[in-house]
């Protein structure tokens, strides 16, 4: 899903002519918290199959309100999952009148049930007989909805049934169209409507002469009985699983335009469909060639990166009214006007990338939407990377982590990316694009070759299954056991907690060293509650040397709150560059360090940061290893000696909370060498 307007675009190693160490004696930690227990609530059954009747015909048919409802026949096989199994509870929303209910036992007669329940959202069933665990039973519930609205409050939730557009104005023909993400499959058709238990499904829509009907899946002709009478149909059947979230049911008349893609594994021609009333086919018509050949391309680059696409057709529908966004439907992906009259290339590219995470490979629990929605918008990136390069890539995704995610606050609002609270399920700072930047990071973390080797796998281990997200981390974790970060410690600091690192560096020292220049830069993470006070992350530096600006590249393990960096440079460097190629989700204190190439002796063995400090910040002294054990004092302007120690470290820190503002002078006494510098504490 996409919720809102998209932009519309019209194994990290050490360099080879560098290395690195880290002053820091802290390794990367793997966290020991336990896992967190399956958030999937299950009922004591499995859904095999549903097949669905929607009676559409009178809503389509005539204008008036009181003709909005509509009859419908639902039909569930599912097998038992426990012994002594007598109640059966399915989702139907209060305006599903139910009518009546009939089940079959394999091999027996239809019996007809005179009592059941149906209490809010709960329609309950006590059967007949008990079912023991591996029986199959047949659910057969006709009812009729009497939903008098959409729901626009919830991306227009359930059954939608239009003739006219919210400015009063007529369509260009009458429209019809169900939304189901999150929990709305329930409000027009009863079904376990829970994303982790998929089943086979076939939709008929019964809807007036010159109606297209849509649906999921591959479609066929043919004549259906319903309401004692014999009538011509298309029935749409998803010969792969399908979530219930994933169902759809969309009627109006449509124009149908068609191309085809080859697919990659060269047995299969894909039609992709696109259907658009027939008024804008003629007015558009520029547009929508440029939809059916974009949606190729794309596809082209999704089986470049992840494997052959996963199903046997693909279609787009036009809609209008529509929330100001996108659905992926399995096989059939419904978009708000707009994206074909503005071209919104992004959002095309987005939902048709869930078709491999999202409905190829789904959420088992809406604790885990990231999954699927931080792969769509990543998908975004590798469109935009594969049609573009590199460079337009880079830039894309950054804006969308300035705007979305950054926001005015730094993400200081932003709530965790793993069990985001229901009424804030598709916040796109983290659902999408924090959730983006995981899938970026992972990528980045092992290299290109593993990561999407890995990938492939995952899209072949899950195919047409649900997971959760520590099914993930497990698989990765199988399959790349010893990554620079490990799993446990990369899934709790980014999915299961909120925030981001804020880096900074600060020159401490630059020498020339048996042929080559020795520099040391401290790496500080400086970001404050509610975020994590130290992150695991390898952090790409880059080196430019003084006079041709060729650049070097290294990278170095961060695991410290503060730790010094020792690089060993063959030229004499310019510059240095925290990630300069966007790789971590952080925000940068210093992007470009100018280095100093004229140090004095005592500006390689003593730095201090920062200067001047905020009271109530700490001081950090670094002292080179020829200086230690060193002898640190702070006098106060007026001759006063308010701090002293002995520092047997390279970093020590001088808290100022008890220093009044003003100048103060630090002097190291190392030996008979002494060092002092001036230092200004604000107030």
């Amino acid at each position: 899903m996409y919720p809102a307007i998209a932009l519309v675009f019209s194994f990290l190693l050490l360099g080879s002519g560098a290395t690195a160490s880290t002053g820091s004696e802290g390794i990367c930690r793997n966290h020991s918290e336990p896992r967190p227990a399956s958030a999937i609530v299950r009922r004591p059954y499995d859904v095999l199959r549903y097949d669905l009747v929607l009676d559409w015909r009178t809503p389509l048919s005539d204008s008036s309100q009181q003709a909005r409802s509509y009859r419908a026949r639902q039909t569930i096989t599912l097998r038992a999952d426990s012994a002594q199994l007598r109640r059966i509870e399915f989702d139907a929303a209060s305006a599903l009148a139910i009518d009546t209910v009939r089940v079959r036992r394999a091999g027996l007669q239809w019996q007809q049930l005179a009592t059941i329940s149906h209490d809010g959202d709960v329609l309950a069933i006590e059967l007949p007989s008990l079912l023991s665990a591996g029986d199959t039973l047949t659910v057969e519930i006709n009812y009729r909805n009497l939903s008098t609205a959409s729901q626009r409050n919830e991306f227009y939730g359930g059954y939608n049934r239009y003739w006219r557009d919210e400015r009063d104005s007529l369509l260009p023909a009458p429209l019809a169209y169900t939304m189901s993400q999150p929990n709305n499959a329930r409000r027009w058709m009863p079904c376990n409507d829970r994303p982790y238990d998929k089943a086979l499904a076939t939709v008929t829509i019964l809807a007036p002469p010159g109606f297209t009907t849509l649906s999921n899946g591959a479609r066929e002709p043919i004549t259906i009985e319903f309401g004692g009478e014999q009538v011509a149909a298309l029935r749409y059947s998803s010969t792969e699983p399908i979530a219930t979230y994933l169902m759809v049911a969309i009627a109006s008349r449509f124009a149908e335009m068609e191309t085809a893609y080859r697919s990659r594994d060269s047995l299969r021609t894909i039609p992709l469909r696109l259907y658009l009333w027939h008024s804008d086919s003629a007015a558009y018509a520029d547009n929508a060639a440029w939809m059916l050949a974009a949606t190729a391309e794309m596809m082209k680059a999704y089986e470049h990166y992840f494997v052959p696409y996963p199903f046997g057709s693909y279609g787009q529908a036009l809609l209008y009214p529509y929330f100001m966004g996108a659905m992926e439907h399995q096989t059939m992906t419904t978009h708000h006007r707009n994206a074909l009259v503005q071209r919104w290339e992004t959002v095309v590219a987005h939902e048709l990338a869930h078709h491999w995470l999202g409905d190829l490979v789904t959420c088992a629990t809406w604790n885990d939407i990231w999954l699927n929605e931080g792969g769509a918008t990543y998908s975004e990136r590798l469109w935009i990377e594969f049609a573009y390069g590199d460079t337009a890539a880079r830039r894309y995704f950054a804006q969308r982590r300035d705007r979305d995610y950054l926001r005015s606050d730094g993400a200081r609002s932003q709530p965790p990316v793993y069990n985001t609270s229901g009424t804030n399920l598709f916040n796109t700072g983290t659902t999408y694009v924090k959730a983006g930047w995981i899938y970026h990071m992972m990528r980045t973390m092992l290299g290109d070759s593993t990561f999407f080797a890995v990938m492939r796998a995952y899209l072949e281990r899950f195919a047409h299954r649900t997971l959760e997200t520590d099914d993930m981390r497990a698989f990765f974790e199988q399959l790349v056991p010893n990554p620079p970060v490990p799993w446990g410690t990369f899934f709790e600091q980014w999915v299961y907690s909120v925030g981001h690192p804020r880096l900074r560096a600060d020159l401490l020292s630059i020498e020339e060293h048996d042929a080559r220049w020795r520099v040391r830069v401290r790496i500080v993470q400086t970001q404050d509650a509610p975020f994590l006070p130290v992150y695991v992350v390898p952090l790409p530096l880059r080196l430019r040397e003084y006079w041709s600006g060729a650049p070097l590249d290294t990278t170095i393990l961060v695991t410290e709150r503060q730790q010094v960096a020792v690089l060993d440079v063959p030229f004499l460097p310019r510059t240095l560059e925290l990630d300069p190629d966007e790789t971590i989700l952080c925000e940068k204190d210093t992007s470009t360090l100018v280095l100093s190439i004229e140090p004095t002796i005592e500006q390689r063995a003593m730095a201090i940061f920062p200067n001047p400090v905020q009271r109530g910040d700490a001081i950090t002294v670094w002292l080179d290893s020829g200086s230690m054990p060193a002898h640190v004092t702070v006098w106060s302007s007026d001759g006063r000696r308010v701090f002293d120690c002995t520092a047997h470290t390279e970093l020590t820190e001088i808290p100022t909370a008890g220093l009044a503002a003003g100048v103060y002078a630090v002097e190291i006494a190392c030996g008979h060498r002494r060092l002092c510098r001036t230092v200004v504490v604000l107030p």
